[in-house]
């Protein structure tokens, strides 16, 4: 006889004091779980996977038919407080992320029935259902609305699982295969933002993420210190290039291996970062930059494109002129791609100014070039006049020193310069 059939009373309420009442009773007998065999064991897990799933989207359900009657807004609750209150009468009050997600999806789901089909099937997850909610909330406001559709189609048909049939000409036992991970997902819901929003948005929104940047310094236990830093794509690729250079394990003089832990490692790559940059300052860096694995299509690296995007191996989403600006002098490596995805150039750091060529140009410009910039040379980036990406060479002829924020204006507004032996002119 199946759970359903067990059920005293049809509907969803009877239905939770059943499975509640049922889940309770397991959760008393659990010292009697060493009988179960293993097959039992991994069968029970499933159980509770699947079962952690029903509850989610009967939370949903409850969560909007709440909102659609305004109860909150009767006990003058927001719409969080009043799921945190209600679900915290006869347990622990809910994690505050799944209560953000919960109301979240509640409030999407009118506009985005895809996700909400896909989501009571069993076949997303509420984590990935909220990334693609949050997704279409964003996006609308500045995309086509057919268009949106048919991107987030594309989306949720990438990020939900399927049952397939296995064996000869599909006759076996159907297996389920997972759709995109939840940080793949990120990657793809990014690059199709991208290419859903105009120009002068994807601008702002750039503009936007740097000047989130924020790092954070609090006292920490036994007269440690802990930092927190906020960045933008652009600046977590450049630290997640640094640091991946620098926290591999290193064995001792005699094999030995690195006892450090991972976090370890990476906190001491930082500071071995910060300790290398102010090591000789006013003087040409010791090292080069980071290296930093971009893939992007060759359509947007040469401008050609709209739209588009570049994405470093760690996922970050970069655009098109934040990957250009970067060519000029970061150590980054353009895994630049054809129409059909196929690899045409897997480039080489040995096409930046050299050493030497950059200590010429520190020597000649003395600073940011732009005009009345007084930014020192090391805090400056060797900007390819003629850029990189429409065939400019690595010479001295062809470099001049830009702070970051020059570099990045002299990118947005296409702007030239004439090189001498002794300065370099902006047409303005």
């Amino acid at each position: 006889m199946s759970m359903m059939t067990q059920w005293h009373e049809a509907g969803v309420l009877p239905g939770l004091r059943d499975a509640l009442r049922s889940v309770m009773g397991a959760a008393e007998d659990v010292e009697s779980l060493w009988r179960l065999g293993e097959g039992e064991v991994a069968e029970g897990l499933a159980l509770v996977g699947r079962l952690r799933q029903l509850i989610d989207v009967a939370e949903v359900g409850l969560v909007r038919e709440g909102l659609q009657r305004g109860l909150p807004a009767q006990e003058s609750w927001s719409a969080h407080d009043w799921v945190s209150r209600a679900e915290s009468v006869m347990a622990p009050a809910p994690d505050g992320r799944q209560v953000t997600r919960v109301v979240r999806v509640a409030k999407g789901e009118a506009r985005v029935a895809e996700v909400t089909e896909a989501f009571a099937a069993g076949d997303l997850p509420l984590v990935k259902a909220d990334q693609l909610v949050r997704f279409e909330e964003h996006v609308s406001r500045v995309a086509d609305p057919e268009e949106l559709a048919d991107a987030v189609s594309v989306l949720v048909q990438g990020a939900r699982d399927e049952e397939v049939a296995t064996g000869p000409e599909g006759r076996g036992p159907r297996e389920r295969v997972a759709g995109l991970s939840e940080r793949e997902l990120a990657v793809a819901i990014t690059r199709t933002g991208r290419l859903l929003r105009p120009d002068p948005e994807l601008e702002r929104e750039d503009r936007r993420a740097k000047a989130g940047r924020a790092l954070f310094r609090s006292e920490g236990p036994a007269g440690m210190t802990t930092f927190r830093l906020v960045l933008d794509p652009e600046g977590a690729a450049v630290v997640d290039g640094a640091v991946a250079a620098l926290s591999a394990p290193v064995k001792g003089p005699d094999g030995e291996h690195d006892e450090r832990p991972a976090a370890q490692r990476r906190a001491d790559a930082v500071v071995e970062v910060v300790r290398r940059g102010v090591s000789s300052p006013g003087q040409e860096p010791k090292s080069e930059k980071a290296q930093v694995h971009v893939s992007i299509p060759l359509s947007d690296l040469l401008g050609q494109g709209a739209h588009g995007a570049g994405v470093t191996m760690t996922g970050q989403v970069l655009a098109p002129s934040v990957v250009r600006r970067m060519a000029c002098d970061a150590g980054i490596i353009p895994v630049v791609l054809g129409g059909d995805g196929e690899i045409l150039e897997l480039g080489r750091s040995v096409r930046l100014f050299t050493p030497g060529q950059r200590r010429a140009v520190w020597l000649r410009d003395g600073g940011c070039t732009y005009p009345g910039c007084t930014m020192p040379p090391q805090w400056c980036d060797a900007h390819h006049v003629d850029w990189w990406s429409r065939g400019g060479a690595s010479d001295v002829s062809n470099a001049a020193l830009l702070c970051q924020r020059h570099h990045t204006k002299v990118h947005t507004q296409d702007l030239t310069a004439t090189v001498t032996d002794t300065a370099v002119t902006w047409h303005l």
